[in-house]
């Protein structure tokens, strides 16, 4: 089934990062280096999570947006997006994309990034049969592996250069790859609360850890 959906004339791409960023690491920033590169005219919306559905983060969204602040608000094109943090209750990724439809209108191109992880879980979520009608999406393959595509997203049509998106709002797929950094949000909080000096995160949010005493429990 072709899902693509043509329009006049190019704007820019809106590439949507969400993620828990419990805390933000060196991995996440490579993540929106690289999708800089492959959308080098989108405007990046970095999107922290208030509340993910699925489960539960001891550090509040506050502590988190700031994180992401300091990790990623100096880069060009990136746009540190509150509209999560901003709105109580679990952060449904449908119900920001309709939030987001409205501000940008439905000629706008949006494009969802979803990890390996996400993309796995997907038929869980909330209403999930509704995203490749309101935007395409951007897999992110880690080194040396190919993500299945979970039922949700079978009937969108792939693609593989980027720039097609300038005129495509919704219903299509692309795939990168990421960076080759072996690093996680798990495995950062583990480091901290083991005491671990090297952390594979920005120095200023080391810093900022320290400073609020965060994630100093075992898990």
């Amino acid at each position: 089934m072709d899902c693509v959906r043509r329009r006049p004339g190019a704007q820019i791409v809106q590439v949507l990062f969400g993620g828990t960023f419990d805390p933000v690491h060196d991995g996440h920033v490579a993540m929106v280096d690289q999708l800089r590169v492959s959308f080098p005219s989108a405007a990046i919306h970095v999107i922290p999570n208030n509340r993910p559905p699925h489960r539960n983060s001891e550090v509040s969204a506050t502590h988190r947006l700031e994180m992401v602040h300091l990790a990623m608000g100096h880069i060009q094109g990136i746009e540190i997006n509150k509209i999560e943090v901003e709105r109580s209750g679990p952060s449904y990724t449908i119900d920001t994309l309709n939030i987001l439809r409205k501000q940008f209108g439905n000629d706008e191109s949006f494009v969802l990034v979803l990890g390996a992880d996400t993309i796995r879980k997907m038929d869980m979520w909330y209403k999930p049969m509704t995203v490749p009608l309101l935007c395409n999406v951007c897999i992110l393959n880690r080194a040396g592996e190919r993500i299945g595509i979970p039922s949700v997203l079978s009937n969108m049509n792939e693609i593989v250069d980027g720039a097609l998106l300038d005129n495509l709002p919704s219903g299509n797929l692309i795939r990168l790859q990421t960076p080759d950094l072996f690093v996680s949000s798990t495995l950062v909080r583990g480091l901290i609360a083991r005491g671990a000096k090297q952390l594979p995160i920005p120095p200023n949010v080391a810093d900022y850890i320290v400073k609020h005493d965060l994630y100093q429990d075992p898990e």
